[in-house]
């Protein structure tokens, strides 16, 4: 079976778990902008990883936009975020970012990321402020002020058993 793993890595850990997968897969790992169309439809899985900002897939419209392309693929799509991979919010903001037509065929799993305050870009930083602000409870507000790493390269195994 040809497959490949497609990422967008903000941070490092949704490029950890690309490299992991491509230990366990023998599949090519590369990152999002170096995949062309035609590149694309070469292959019979495609495992696509994912940030989450603003508690949605980073690349949900990329994957929207080349659907013509994937639905007839053995599609995976594995996030990265702060929260650990079984936060119910993943599952949320994946249904949320995709019709039902994609969502359906798309193998979903959340995965533990990592989040060091000192290391965010201006703009992360800016919105984890702001959602800090709207934030009601404030055990949820002293919990978002600290680091997090919840990368766990045991996370892949789901994966490992529906590709291979």
């Amino acid at each position: 079976m040809s497959g490949i793993i497609i990422y967008k890595s903000n941070y490092g850990s949704t490029k950890q778990y690309a490299l992991w997968l491509s230990d366990g897969t023998g599949f090519e790992c590369r990152e999002i902008e170096k995949v062309k169309n035609k590149e694309l439809m070469e292959y019979e899985t495609v495992i696509l990883g994912s940030p989450v900002f603003a508690g949605k897939p980073l690349i949900a419209k990329w994957i929207s936009k080349k659907w013509e392309i994937l639905e007839d693929k053995k599609v995976v799509l594995y996030t990265t975020s702060g929260a650990d991979g079984n936060d119910p919010q993943n599952l949320k903001g994946f249904e949320s970012s995709f019709e039902p037509h994609i969502r359906n065929k798309v193998k979903y799993y959340p995965q533990g990321g990592r989040m060091i305050h000192s290391e965010l870009k201006p703009l992360h930083r800016f919105f984890m402020n702001l959602g800090k602000k709207m934030e009601k409870d404030p055990e949820i507000r002293r919990e978002m002020d600290l680091d997090k790493d919840h990368v766990n390269r045991e996370g892949i195994n789901p994966i490992l058993e529906y590709v291979n």
